[in-house]
């Protein structure tokens, strides 16, 4: 009997144990949290490569249609997006001469061009690049998150000019032949 009567006693302290419910309805609530990490996205210009076709007019010297400021050549870059506070930079590099020269330089000629490059539809800003040295980079930080509207970022090249040896726009240069190629990179970073 006195076994009994230490069964009903530990039975009924179990069921005083606080946080053990009782009763007909029982309710436990367990919270489920996670973390979002800060990223961005940046999807596949729909064009790599931006042909500006001949450059030179009727002289040897930068085609004057080419120098004012008329879209040349562009590129859609979809899928862009920043889930927070962000920074983009837009790097260029001018577009110089890839064959090798025996010879300096000479004073009336060019081996590089520069250019405007437009980035449009990145929040209320245009940012735009216009390379004389190696990797010119711009870079805005944002507070918030961004994404670009409809099909993507707009990248415009316009406004060419030819560049001196000392990297000085120089209109009146005559451009030395053979393929030029200069580039541009967009990075989006969360901060």
């Amino acid at each position: 009997m006195f076994h009994r009567f230490k069964l009903v006693t530990v039975g009924a302290a179990l069921l005083a144990v606080p946080g053990v419910a009782q009763g007909q309805t029982a309710v436990g609530q367990i919270d489920i949290g996670t973390t979002v990490i800060g990223a961005c996205g940046l999807g596949t210009p729909t064009s790599t490569v931006i042909d500006l076709q001949d450059l030179t007019g009727p002289d040897g010297e930068l085609d004057p249609a080419k120098t004012g400021n008329s879209v040349l050549g562009t590129t859609t870059i979809p899928d862009a997006w920043c889930n927070g506070p962000h920074s983009i930079a837009f790097e260029s590099t001018a577009m110089t001469l890839q064959r090798a020269v025996p010879y300096a330089q000479p004073s009336y000629m060019a081996r590089r061009v520069t250019f405007d490059a437009k980035l449009v539809g990145w929040g209320p800003i245009t940012v735009t690049s216009r390379p004389r040295n190696d990797n010119d980079r711009t870079t805005i930080g944002f507070s918030q998150a961004m994404a670009a509207p409809g099909a993507g970022l707009l990248m415009e090249v316009s406004n060419l000019e030819t560049l001196s040896l000392a990297n000085t726009e120089t209109p009146g240069l005559m451009l030395e032949h053979g393929n030029y190629l200069g580039t541009v990179t967009i990075t989006l970073a969360a901060n």
